[in-house]
């Protein structure tokens, strides 16, 4: 079985190009679109309005309800240090989201992954682990 995940936006930001989704719902559409190509699985980068990467509870629940609202498929968001480089923030950030990713890509590379491993999978948030 083929098994394919899309990253519909990834670090890139407004700069690289009017088709990177950058809203939830810009990001909800894409989503759909690869889904409807085949896609099985949707990871994806929350932004802030700036186009920024952010693990803030608020724009992971944002970015998180409208994707699933158009696709059925698991929803995963990064943990990237360039979204938030303080590994302790990191940590609190995660603890507070209130709509929680069927997975979460950690950079084992980067300081405090491990920790960040253990809280999401203390929230039931699967790990993609990333060598």
């Amino acid at each position: 079985m083929v098994w394919i995940q899309v990253c519909l936006n990834g670090a890139r930001g407004t700069a690289d190009g009017a088709a990177i989704p950058m809203s939830p719902e810009d990001m909800a559409r894409s989503a759909a679109h690869a889904v409807a190509a085949g896609a099985m699985d949707v990871h994806v980068h929350p932004k802030t309005p700036c186009g920024h990467d952010t693990l803030s509870p608020r724009a992971v629940a944002a970015t998180i309800q409208a994707v699933r609202s158009l696709v059925g498929v698991p929803v995963g968001v990064t943990t990237g240090a360039w979204a938030e480089p303080d590994p302790a923030v990191r940590l609190e950030q995660i603890h507070s989201w209130t709509v929680l990713p069927d997975h979460a890509s950690v950079n084992w590379h980067e300081p405090g992954a491990e920790s960040v491993a253990a809280a999401l999978l203390e929230r039931g948030v699967g790990v993609e682990a990333l060598l």
